[in-house]
This record gives C-alpha cells, structure tokens and sequence, in this order.
C-alpha cells in the first residue's frame, strides 16, 4: 500500500508569482469560458467577461456572428462596456468614440479636424473566439491552434451525449 495522496503545496494556491506565472502561460494561451451564446441572442446584445486579468465583452453582430473583443477604447484606453445589455452600436463613455458591432471605428468627436486621421485604420481589438456548443470560448494568443485541434473530437463526442444541445 503507498501513502497518503498529498495535494500540492499551500503557496501554488496562495503565491502571487505562481498565479502570474499560470495566468500568463496557461489563462492566457488556452481556450476558456467566455459566456453562453443565449446571452447573445439577438443582433447587439453583449456580455463582459474577464480572462486572464482582462476584461473582454462578445457581442452579436448584424451578420450573426459572434465576435469577441478586448473591453477598450482606441481612444484613451476607457473600459466600453459593462455587464450585459444590448446596443446598435458601442460607444465610450469618456469622449464618445463609437463603434460598428464588428468593431470598426464609425465615429468620434473632431475626428475628421484631425489631419490625416483615418478612421478605417482603427477598430477594437479582436480575441480569437470559437462557439462549442453554445458555448463561447476565447484564446487571447492569436496563434492557438482551434479547439478542434486542441480537443479532437470533443464537439462530435459530446454531441452524442447531448443530441438536442440546441433545442
């Protein structure tokens, strides 16, 4: 018989150092929660969540799709958006640059005094998304490979398991 099953260490629980080191290499480069797609049932409806230290909000676009982007203005770095709710279009709330729900700048205060400016060239930051389910997940590294690879399989296995997942 061997001995006790022993847990890890109390300070892998409790070291700020730890936690930087996982939030950075694991949170932060691995496919996680996000929301569920029923919080986004209808065009602009928006859910904010945060991973690995930052905050993000998905929203349902008017082509259906739900993307998924870091909760900051291009501007001055103001959080855009918070809790849940529903907008045609999402606007700062510190100097009112608004954006399309695909996140593409559409407008701002004295933007086009501003010589040269184009606002093409400025949209929020989009995070790699993938719907599972119903379920939104987000990787913040752009380079992850897609959950399919990450868990061959998986989406068709618990589909057996959860025919009417979608009912």
């Amino acid at each position: 018989m061997s001995g006790p099953v022993r847990s890890l260490a109390a300070r892998y629980y409790t070291d700020p150092q730890v936690f930087g080191l996982e939030t950075a290499g694991l949170l932060a480069k691995t496919w996680q929660f996000g929301c569920h797609a029923s919080e986004l049932a209808k065009t602009g409806d928006y859910a904010t969540f945060e991973i690995a230290g930052e905050s993000l909000f998905a929203i349902r676009g008017q082509d259906d799709k739900i993307r998924v982007f870091y909760n900051v203005c291009q501007h001055r770095a103001h959080q855009l958006v918070s809790g849940k709710g529903t907008t045609r279009v999402v606007v700062c709330p510190y100097h009112a640059w608004t954006y399309e729900l695909t996140g593409q700048l559409r407008a701002g205060p004295n933007i086009k005094a501003v010589e040269g400016f184009d606002a093409s060239m400025i949209c929020l930051s989009e995070v790699r998304a993938e719907e599972l389910l119903g379920f939104v997940f987000v990787n913040l590294d752009p380079d992850a490979a897609t959950m399919e690879d990450w868990f061959p399989g998986a989406r068709a296995e618990l589909e057996e398991w959860v025919p009417n997942w979608a009912a």
